[in-house]
């Protein structure tokens, strides 16, 4: 009779150890779903930032088509516009990580 308590002693404990990990995880994973969505906003935010540094750049070579500007001038916009490539080449590294 005391090795069926025993057994049932055994058992209780086990339940209860497998109750308490099952809230454990359901907290991990509760907090693993908020940092997945808190990561989804942060990736939107660089898509969006780079398709605004897009339409600059476009903007940018427009403006430089359109003008005809002195030749220190088209030295300082080409330099621009290769610092808005090099961010553009940045934010899309970023989102390829993903």
């Amino acid at each position: 009779m005391n090795s069926v308590m025993d057994q049932i002693q055994k058992l209780k404990s086990q339940i209860k150890l497998a109750v308490e990990q099952h809230h454990k995880l359901q907290k991990e994973n509760s907090k693993l779903a908020s940092q997945n969505e808190q990561l989804q906003v942060e990736k939107e935010v660089a898509i969006n930032e780079c398709e605004a540094l897009k339409e600059q750049l476009k903007t940018i070579k427009l403006a430089q088509a359109l003008a005809v500007p002195e030749k220190t001038e088209t030295r300082e916009l080409k330099i621009q516009i290769n610092n808005y490539l090099r961010e553009i080449d940045r934010c899309l590294s970023l989102l390829n990580k993903d």
